[in-house]
């Protein structure tokens, strides 16, 4: 696996997919059966879709993987799709399924770090971060930093999860909200939540793909490197533990929020 240099760049793909270091040369193996790496295709059209994303927009796809949702969106929306992710061999995929598609036009995919792309002012009409967790910080932080290249009256969306019934945070989980309280962070800068898609059945047909096939995959990376049957089995380990929070304590969302207009200070 090829990395974009940046400090820290790996341990952000790791966190971000859920593995160790170690792992990341061999995620291309282990998801190789899955239809996408979120299973939120679907949620994210239908909700750009529902705002009114208008043909001929820019969307900018932070973290894009292998490029699924960003073709949907081109193909599906008439849109234009920048696509930035740390793994050059998922988006060395993602620009052979453009080819493939005859999108190239439509959608350009960069190895990048999307925390620098995101420092730098743009006018997107729309960004998205999906599946991602939390690694721009928290959700007031995550948000400002999206805000910085969305046009306003723009569209910001965020796959990210809230926590039931306010129980305790479990592990892995400990800077997550209720829902009320995640939704005032969310809005924090004075942007509306126009959409909202709460534990969609699809992400439970997505799950029940990922506990068929992974765990297979992981034996056999396993017996090509059995240096390696430590890591894979925690990481298989940590995909039953993510599913099973999702039917219980942690609530998977995707928001979609309308960014409003800076208002001069003193105005």
């Amino acid at each position: 696996m090829t990395v974009a240099s940046a400090p820290g760049l790996e341990q952000e793909i790791a966190y971000a997919m859920e593995a160790p270091v170690c792992l990341l040369p061999h995620l291309p193996y282990l998801l190789q059966d899955l239809p996408s790496l979120s299973g939120a295709e679907d949620e994210v059209v239908s909700v750009l879709r529902e705002v009114g994303l208008h043909p001929g927009a820019t969307v900018l796809d932070l973290g894009c993987g292998r490029g699924e949702i960003a073709l949907r969106i081109a193909q599906e929306l008439e849109a234009t799709v920048t696509g930035i992710d740390g793994h050059a061999d998922f988006i060395a995929q993602a620009q052979q399924s453009a080819r493939n598609a005859q999108c190239e036009a439509q959608c350009r995919f960069v190895t990048g770090d999307l925390r620098t792309a995101l420092r730098v002012s743009q006018q997107y009409d729309a960004v998205m971060m999906i599946a991602l967790g939390p690694i721009l910080g928290d959700t007031v932080a995550t948000i400002g930093m999206l805000r910085n290249v969305v046009r306003a009256g723009g569209w910001m969306l965020i796959d990210d999860a809230y926590i039931q019934n306010d129980a305790p945070p479990p592990p892995h989980y400990e800077g997550y909200l209720p829902r009320d309280a995640m939704e005032r962070a969310l809005a924090h800068f004075g942007d509306r939540i126009v959409a909202r898609r709460v534990h969609n059945p699809a992400g439970d047909a997505f799950n029940a793909q990922v506990l068929s096939h992974v765990p297979q995959r992981a034996r056999e990376l396993a017996a090509m490197h059995p240096m390696l049957k430590p890591e894979l089995d925690q990481y298989v380990h940590r995909q039953h533990a993510e599913v099973a929070l999702m039917q219980e304590a942690v609530v998977p969302v995707l928001w979609a929020l309308q960014k409003t207009p800076t208002l001069p200070p003193g105005t």
